[in-house]
């Protein structure tokens, strides 16, 4: 996802487990229900002098509210929670990072909300897999297996939930290498609606390890989870360059890069293309970043295809763990702080067409010029390798696009007066349909990574389109979220008949 011009999301973003409403119209809730005495210290109204700062999100742009917050301590906790909440008939919502930024999250009211940030452990094991918390970050994740010589596919923004980004598949820079995020799970530890917990693994609960990697959000909550990781590449040293070019630069810039993609990218490499404003002058600029887990010579000779039309440029060698600190910093790090308006769009495209990005550009300069206040908005396109992914087959996980998972692009409209809420919702949804049309992205459909999407494309779009797909998904659904508890981030539909 992508923050803006300072704030690019989360190409990289993300995500909290989440509840809707379903339960409460279904059986009423109960006003006279108070928590258990065993849990009642860790939930708190909003008169707590912690209330804010503990349920406050990365985006405030449609988002839930909250008029009760529980930490729970341990699974126990955890358990009996559920198991309150669900009796009592109160709409909750779980956070892990609190990066997730759907729209349809709004559903969820004067709710529960859930804080996992108790559960925030990151534990390598003695065969070098790592048991990783759901209230972990990123960048904790990072840190502890980069440590220990390892490394396996995180996104780009390090504030992000390492959990809540793999229950949506997770992509990131060494895809090419190892698959998504959600490839590397081996097995999970899982709290259902009724505060019973089971583990999910290739051989116990198999459907809902199935589900859990790609369409997590609907089934319950995920405390912890087991991942695989790898030696790290080169030593575990990098390279990165940043570079900046005036808007003149656009047909360059892409030029260079659809080279790169012809006829495939290498699958070590990872590219980050942003179309932002200065803030001083509203003139859009273009800002392209290049990693590579490999020897200098090589990452350079990749950056130096850009580099002779930059404006300026930075390169460096670093550690695996201190990439999001320099590799395009501005964009990533600086979208890291919570509590601001951020509405995003997204799409996946085959082709980068350089006509349409040219058109864009004049539009987004434009809109810019226009709402000075929406300045920090940005458009991001992520292109990484594609060989992890095409290595694993199409049924392994719910995660349904490993064949459409070229590039992801972002329209990430972030402003500071809410008067441009509007305008900057139309232009993104502009952009986003025009770069969803096939003779554009090069898809016979719409493709969306659920991570990414928004609240108003058909949910195939998200899950796959085929009918298995439907019928598996929705077979979980009913299995393991019979009351639609986890209906508020993108929900599955319990019956077929409600695909869209």
């Amino acid at each position: 996802m992508v923050g803006s011009a300072q704030a690019v999301v989360a190409a990289f973003l993300f995500l909290s487990i989440a509840t809707a409403t379903p339960y409460t119209r279904l059986y009423g809730r109960q006003s006279n229900y108070t928590w258990p005495s065993e849990v009642a210290e860790q939930a708190h109204d909003p008169s707590w002098s912690q209330f804010v700062n503990k349920t406050t999100r990365w985006s405030t742009y449609e988002p839930p509210s909250f008029n009760e917050v529980f930490l729970p301590e341990t699974e126990e906790n955890l358990s009996i929670g559920l198991q309150y909440l669900s009796s009592a008939g109160k709409t909750f919502l779980v956070k892990s990072g609190g990066h997730g930024y759907s729209p349809t999250l709004h559903a969820i009211q004067n709710a529960a909300l859930i804080n996992m940030e108790n559960f925030g452990h990151v534990t390598i094991n003695s065969d070098f897999s790592v048991t990783v918390g759901t209230g972990a970050l990123f960048s904790e994740l990072v840190d502890v297996v980069g440590n220990a010589g390892r490394e396996l596919t995180v996104g780009a923004c390090p504030c992000v939930g390492a959990l809540g980004a793999m229950l949506g598949g997770g992509l990131g820079r060494l895809q090419g290498l190892h698959g998504l995020t959600s490839d590397a799970v081996r097995s999970a530890r899982v709290a259902l609606w009724n505060g019973t917990i089971v583990d999910a693994s290739a051989d116990t609960n198999e459907d809902l390890f199935w589900g859990l990697r790609g369409a997590g959000q609907n089934f319950g909550i995920v405390i912890e989870a087991v991942f695989e990781t790898h030696p790290a590449t080169n030593g575990g040293q990098q390279y990165s360059s940043d570079m900046t070019f005036s808007a003149d630069k656009l047909e360059a810039v892409f030029d260079v890069t659809n080279r790169l993609l012809t006829p495939e990218l290498d699958s070590t490499l990872s590219l980050a293309i942003a179309i932002g404003s200065n803030p001083e002058t509203l003139e859009p600029l273009i800002l392209v970043n290049v990693v590579y887990p490999g020897p200098e010579e090589r990452g350079q000779k990749y950056a130096r295809l850009y580099s002779n039309f930059s404006d300026s440029m930075t390169e460096q060698m670093t550690a695996w763990g201190n990439l999001a600190n320099v590799a395009l910093p501005s964009v990533v790090i600086s979208g890291c702080p919570t509590g601001s308006r951020h509405n995003q769009y997204s799409v996946l495209t085959r082709d980068l067409k350089t006509e349409d990005f040219r058109e864009a550009l004049e539009s987004y300069k434009s809109f810019v010029q226009k709402h000075p206040t929406a300045n920090n908005s940005v458009i991001f396109i992520e292109t990484f390798g594609q060989a992890g992914i095409k290595a694993f087959p199409d049924n392994f996980s719910a995660f349904p696009h490993r064949d459409q998972f070229n590039n992801a692009i972002v329209f990430s409209m972030t402003y500071t007066d809410n008067s441009a809420t509007d305008a900057a919702d139309a232009w993104a949804l502009q952009w986003r349909n025009h770069f969803a049309q096939p003779e554009v992205s090069g898809y016979d459909r719409m493709v969306i990574y659920q991570n990414y999407a928004h609240d108003d494309e058909p949910l195939s779009a998200l899950y796959g389109y085929e009918e298995w797909r439907h019928e598996r998904l929705s077979v979980l659904k009913r299995k393991y979220d019979p009351h639609g508890l986890f209906n508020g981030y993108h929900a599955v539909p319990a019956n077929l008949a409600d695909w869209s």
